[in-house]
Parts: structure tokens; sequence; C-alpha cells
């Protein structure tokens, strides 16, 4: 403590700019951390939160996926043992038009029985019409909404309230306004409910009820009645807790939310070898003082452990920072990721409310400081063991000796041999992670050398460029690889991952375009919702012979699309008449004959997987395998494979013929459209909005549009490789700095002694910048060259693990051309400040240093 006070304090003081840097690493690496966690868990809490509040006193809910079921199973429910109540219901999200409301979670409900499990605790109504559930019933166009909806929007009881509707725009009266929390603080506070029969009708359900919420009798087996119910219903039911819905929303987002953990642990590894870096220059900075400490007798732990408290505060000061930090990033990630998974999934959720986990922030600060402690270990133990004598003499604590750099190198060809035997003999993912993970740790070994080896190799361009300026700037690297590696290092790490994301994004995106023009080809898309993926509302299936009618049509094609449970998890079934798939859109299949696999499903004597959902699952060609439906069970062959974007979980496509017998479901999400020679799209387009208007929702896509919606959002989901990019800029303008910073400390003299002897400061000045540029060009050669790598085990991840795509490698040369100039331009400029720096610093004071 005493060191601290009169050795450390006195040093950050002077150098209070430079120890703020230090800082930065860690805020920079928690706050990324903390905000993309923080992000994540409030969307998916959110999710949960609502869930929960939606549920009330429900103890078991009954579904059958997406699809719904007959009205009939409620009738088999409530007569089951052990059920005390059991209820209907319907939940989707519609739109109001009011702006800036977004979507409102409608509930469907039966007023006769559900207020046994959820209290709507109404704090204004129509008397006569809440008291009396048939009255409510009577009135279709009666609605509920919460304080908070109504406050924001200026609505009362008696209120109308415009909503689209399966049926067009249709006017809803408030009948009553639900005070504040419990249920009405689900979906933050845009929640509405009304009677399930009207639900029915205005999104499309037919006869049919999306699930039922049961409660079981006192002294009753939840397990017990669950298993009967099961038994009862059979395999294409879920019998489940409503907390499993939570989960399932976890399935369908696993892949986002693994791409956000990989990106914020990279950003704390990145940040402990800036930290690394800072140290490195604080021990070159004190050699002097060190020497002099021990010279008056204090002992290497004691040197050992001041450095290490430097750390710990370091760590504690940036680990704080980055959670108060972090949290602010939190809420605009937020927003973006519900947005996305909107958009991407066709999962509605507000991030009202952040997730503030103790947990979370608890684990962010240990990681933190632990990851400082852990990165000025080294520097650390390098300042304890240099003798009082050699910690005097000038600049041979940056030399890297012959002897530790064999024994890096023998270290990495280790693991680089482990790595191999773990790719080629291991099966299954822990060998695959631990073969990366070793090849990751075996770049980081080798980056002293490599970057050492690449100084070398720009000797000769930076001298030809300016002979005098352009050999000191690569002297100073050669002579002093210690300084720059640990730059080296974060960069090269930063910009790895950004080429593994974007050369991810490059190749799925061109797998995108090819299946964009064959598989949906149509001229004309109708969908019920805007983006394709909202399957709250449905046509019905007679809709198709209205549409073929209208003039310039040519062919109609209906497409149901729905997730259900297939092997635990959830995958889209793809339901369209398959002959007229196999004649207009035929895709080339991965495994199997394409005649066979398309005259196979659609007779209903097969199935056709996607690829990726093969992958996944291990599925092969031939094999038969069993889908669940409310009618029974589906056992069919699978008869080809074919790449499809559907869905990143998976889809099964069969017949619509199939669908209709095992799922009772006529309805449709979809209708693609084939028009006639000559007619021309937007002509079809205006017949077909007048045909429906004020009788259906719909939306109306043409080819064009549709394809740019979908590439859009290809890249919303490929963001991260731009946050990635952000944080390679960060981390070359703060690791260059501080390389600079210890350079300029350690050839001080050298400098002044420049300046003496003639030396210009616009030559000193080159000299710096030319240094500085040429650090962001050794990062730059060596994270390009290992994002080629890094970029192969990203493709091989996202096959394995992700999302199952069989993606070729396509090394993003256009992402890499544009890192170019963009890391050289911050490394310039993270050179000019050391180099106005170097260039001022009095000339007496220089000559005396050392």
């Amino acid at each position: 403590m005493i060191l601290l006070r009169l050795l450390s304090w006195p040093y950050v003081r002077k150098h209070l700019v430079r120890s703020l840097l230090t800082v930065a690493g860690i805020v920079l690496g928690v706050a990324v951390f903390v905000g993309m966690h923080t992000a994540n868990e409030s969307v998916l809490e959110g999710f949960r939160r609502t869930v929960d509040r939606i549920a009330g006193a429900a103890q078991l809910q009954v579904s059958a996926g997406e699809t719904g079921f007959d009205e009939d199973v409620l009738e088999r429910v409530q007569a089951a043992a052990g059920v005390r109540v059991a209820v209907p219901v319907i939940e989707a999200t519609a739109d109001t038009g009011l702006a800036g409301q977004g979507s409102l979670l409608v509930l469907g409900v039966d007023m006769t029985g559900d207020r046994s499990l959820r209290d709507y605790d109404f704090e204004g109504a129509d008397d006569d019409v809440i008291d009396d559930p048939l009255i409510f019933l009577a009135q279709p166009d009666s609605i509920v909404v919460t304080r908070q909806f109504a406050e924001r929007n200026g609505l009362k009881i008696n209120s109308a309230l415009l909503m689209q509707t399966m049926l067009g725009e249709r006017r809803f009266i408030v009948r009553g306004i639900m005070r504040s929390g419990g249920l009405a603080s689900a979906f933050g506070g845009n929640l509405a409910v009304m009677d399930i029969y009207a639900a029915q009708l205005i999104f499309g359900r037919g006869r049919k009820f999306d699930r039922i919420d049961l409660a079981v009798h006192d002294g009753a087996s939840i397990q017990d009645v669950a298993g009967r119910l099961q038994s009862l219903l059979g395999p294409g039911f879920q019998v489940e807790p409503p907390y499993s819905r939570g989960q399932h929303f976890e399935t369908v987002s696993r892949a986002f939310s693994m791409m956000i953990n990989m990106t914020s642990l990279f950003a704390l590894l990145i940040g402990m070898f800036i930290i690394y870096n800072s140290f490195s220059i604080a021990v070159t900075q004190r050699r002097a003082e060190i020497g002099i400490l021990r010279a008056l007798g204090a002992t290497r732990r004691q040197i050992h452990t001041l450095f290490l408290a430097e750390g710990f505060l370091a760590g504690l000061a940036g680990s704080a920072a980055g959670v108060f930090f972090g949290s602010l990033l939190s809420r605009g990630i937020a927003a973006y990721i519900s947005r996305l998974l909107g958009d991407v999934y066709g999962l509605a959720q507000r991030a009202e409310e952040l997730s503030g986990d103790p947990k979370l922030v608890a684990g962010a600060m240990v990681l933190g400081v632990a990851a400082s402690v852990f990165a000025s270990w080294l520097p650390a133990r390098s300042a304890a063991r240099v003798d009082p004598v050699r910690a005097l003499q000038k600049g041979r604590y940056q030399v890297l000796s012959a002897g530790e750099n064999r024994m890096r190198t023998a270290v990495a060809i280790a693991m680089c041999a482990a790595a191999a035997l773990c790719l080629l003999l291991g099966k299954g993912l822990i060998p695959f992670y631990t073969g990366y993970l070793l090849v990751m740790l075996a770049a980081l070994l080798l980056t002293p050398a490599a970057a050492l080896w690449v100084a070398r190799m720009l000797r000769p361009v930076l001298k030809w460029l300016r002979p005098v300026e352009g050999a000191l700037a690569a002297d100073s690297l050669v002579q002093s690889p210690r300084r720059t590696s640990a730059t080296v290092a974060a960069l090269m790490l930063s910009l790895a991952l950004a080429i593994g994301f974007a050369g991810i994004a490059r190749a799925s995106y061109g797998q995108i375009v090819d299946w964009l023009s064959t598989a949906l080809n149509p001229d004309l898309f109708v969908s019920s919702s805007q983006n394709f993926t909202t399957r709250s509302f449905r046509f019905p299936g007679s809709m198709g012979d209205e549409i073929r009618k209208l003039e310039g049509v040519d062919e109609v094609q209906r497409v149901r699309t729905v997730r259900v449970q297939f092997r635990g998890t959830p995958v889209m079934i793809v339901a369209v008449e398959v002959d007229g798939l196999a004649r207009r859109a035929p895709r080339r299949p991965v495994q199997g004959d394409q005649e066979r696999m398309y005259r196979l499903t659609a007779r209903g004597e097969g199935v056709i997987a996607s690829d990726n959902l093969a992958a996944l699952k291990g599925l092969k060609l031939g094999e038969s395998i069993e889908i669940a439906a409310p009618k029974g069970v589906l056992h069919l062959p699978i008869v080809g494979t074919v790449v499809d974007y559907s869905d990143q979980q998976g889809t099964l496509l069969v017949d619509r013929e199939v669908f209709r017998r095992y799922w009772n479901d006529d309805s449709v999400n979809a209708f693609r459209i084939y028009l006639k020679p000559g007619a021309k799209e937007g002509e079809v387009k205006s017949r077909l909005l007048a045909r429906f208007a004020g009788e259906r929702r719909l939306f109306v896509f043409t080819n064009a549009e549709l394809r740019g919606y979908i590439l859009r959002l290809t890249d919303q989901w490929h963001g991260l490789t731009w946050v990635q990019l952000a944080v390679a800029v960060l981390v070359a303008v703060l690791g260059i700095v501080n390389s600079l910073t210890v350079s300029i400390a350690d050839r001080r003299r050298e400098l002044g002694v420049l300046q003496a002897v003639g030396g210009l400061r616009g030559q000193i000045r080159h000299t710096i910048w030319m240094e500085a540029v040429s650090v962001g060009v050794v990062g730059l050669v060596l994270g390009l060259a290992l994002g080629a790598l890094n970029l192969y085990f990203t493709i091989r991840m996202s096959r394995l693990d992700f999302a199952g795509y069989r993606l070729d490698y396509e090394y993003p040369f256009s992402v890499a051309a544009m890192l170019i100039p963009v890391i050289l331009g911050a490394a310039f400029l993270a050179g000019i400040g050391p180099a106005e720096a170097a260039v001022r610093a009095k000339l007496v004071e220089a000559l005396e240093y050392e």
C-alpha cells in the first residue's frame, strides 16, 4: 500500500493520459461484453416476462406448434382427470397504425372462464360488459387495453381503436382499461384483450385455437396431469409449463446469441492485450525506478506485487467504467436485436426493460479485473526479475531473446500438431473447438516473431520512401519487437474476427442470391404480413381461386409455413403444391435425384429436407423420419435435400395435401403468383389490391421488392461484421498510441541527439508517423493472414454448430481492401499526438535522459 501511494499514484498523475489509455483497454472489452450480453438477455428476459405475465395462474399449456388445433380438443382437455379449469387462447400481434407504437399483442380469450386464470384488474370499464361476459361476447368489436397504452394514445372507455385485421381495417371499441402491473405490463404495456371468437375471425384462424391454458386441481400432480394429457392427445401436441415457451424462443435465436457471445469474448480478449501492452510500457518507462527500488532493498516479490496491484486497480476502474458504458450501449443494441428477431425469425418482442442482472454485472467485473491482473502478470514478473544494473540499461527490456523465440516457436508447433489431430481424428464439437482454440493460441505465440519478420521486410520499403526517417522507423520496430507485439496481436485478433464474419456474410450472400433466383422466382407474392416472417394472420385457401380469376394471372401456388417440434427443435414446415413447385421453381438437390424427389413428395410419399437441417440433425437420404401432427404421426422418408434459407433451424418441404390431412388446416400464409406472358406486374398488383380492398389484409410484392427485402435482412443479420470493424479501429488507435508512447520514451535521448546534430522537427514527425503506419501494416498483414484461417473455422462452426449451412470458402477481398486504408488511416491519426510530443520535448532533458 505504501509503494502504491508513494510510487504508483505519482506516476498515474504525471502520465494521466497514458494511464487512461491503459484503463481504456478494459473499458472497451467490458463495455462490449456487458452491452451485448445485457441487450441479448433483456430481449430473452422480456419474452420470458411476457410469457409469465400472460400465463397468469396457468400451470400447463397445450399447443401444437404454430399450427393451432381444432376446437374439439378443448372439450377433451377439460374432461381429463385432474384438470380444474382449461380455457382456449389465441395470441397474435397486430398493427394499429398509431405512430411510434409498434405492434399490439392481442390476446383472444373466453371471458366466461378465463378470469379463473388471469386477473384483469380493471380500473375503468363498461360494468355491464365486464361483469357479464356474455354481453362482451355479443359485441365482437369489444376490446380491453392497458392503462399504459390508453394514456400513450389518449384512449378512454368507449373510444374507437382502428386495427389492421385479416378482413382489412376494422374499428374496435374500448370496453375496459386494465390497471398497470401484472398482466397489463406484458409486452411493454402494448397488450389488448378481446373475445376469442372475434380473434378467430380477425386473424383468419377459422375454427381453431392457438393453445389451451389450464390449471390442475389442488393436490393433483402437475407432472401426472401433463402425462395423462400427453397420452390422451398424442405426440402431435405439446403439454408443457408456460416457461417452456421461453426456451423455444432461445432455441430459435440461438445462432444470433452465439455470434454475440463470440464478439463480446473477443473484445474482452483484445482488451487484455491492450492492458498487457500498457503495463509493458509502464515497466519500460520505470526501469530506473525499479532499479533504484531493488538497490534500496525492495524484494522481487514486492516489485511483482506492486505491478499486480496496479493491474488490479486498473482492472477495477476499467471494469466499473465498462459496466457503465455497456449499460448505455445495451438499450440501442436491444432495440436492434428485437427488430432483427422480428424480421428474421418472426418473433415479436419488445425489450422495454433492460435486464440488470447482478450476476452479469458481477461476472463482467470479475472477468475485467481477472483479465487485467492476468495481462499485467508477465510485465510484473519481468520487472521483478530484472537486476538493478540491467534495469538502468536503455532498451534491453524490449529485446526478444533467441531462446525465448525458439521456445515460443516450439510450443506453437506442438499446439498446431495437437490441433491437427483434433480436427482430423476427432468427431463432434469438443475436438473441433479444442483445435480452434489451439490454433489461435499458436498464432498468438508466434506473433512477436512474425511481427519481427514483417518489420524486417518493411525496412527496405521504408528506407526507399524516406532514407533517414524510414530507416529509423524500421529499426525501432526491428530492435524492440516486444514494444509492438501486444498491439499487433490485439489488432491481428480483431481483424481476424472481422474477416471471419465478413467471409460468412459474403459466402451466404452469394448463396442467398442463387436461392432467390431459383426458389423465389414468381412474378408477385401475396403475404399476410409486411415482413413475411410474422404468421399471426392467415388467408383462407379458397382465396387462391379468387386470385386465379384476375386478369393476367397464369398460376397461383398456395404456401403454408409453420414451425413445429422436430426432434426437440422448432423447425419450419413448408407446405406447397409440389407439382407446381417442381414445374416452376425446381431446386438442384444436394442429395437425391431431382425428378424423383419432387415426384414422391408431390404424391405424399416423401419429404424434402433442407441441407442445413440434415447437417444439424444428422439426417441421411432415404432415412424415415417422424413428424408429429395433431391428426397423427407422419412417417415419411427423406427423398432429397436442397439448400434452403427459409429458416435457420431448418425446413421440411411437404405437399399441401399432406399438411391439410395431418394438421386439418387449409389456411395459407402466402401466395406465389405467376403472370401470363405480356402481363405487367404493376397492373396485376393494382388489380389484386383493388379486388380485396376492405375485405382482406394483404400485402403484394413484386419479385424485385421481395428480393430487396430479403437482402436487406441479410445485411441486418451480418451487422456484427461492422461492429467488429469498429472495434478493430479502436484497437488500432489505442494500441498504436501506447506503442509509440513507449517508443518515444525509450528513444528519448536518441531523438534528442538527432535534433542536436541538425535533425529537423519535420524529420522527427515523419519518423514517428512512419513507425505508426508500419505498426498498422504489420497488424494488417498478420490479421488478414490469420483471418483466412479464422474464416475456415467460422465456416465449419456455422456448418457444425450454428445453422448447418454448406457455405463455400470465399475470402472477402473487398472487405480486406476496405480495411487497408481504414486501419492505416487510424494508425496515422494515432501517431500524430506522440509525434508532436516527441518534437516538443526539451532538448536538454532529452540529452540528459539516462
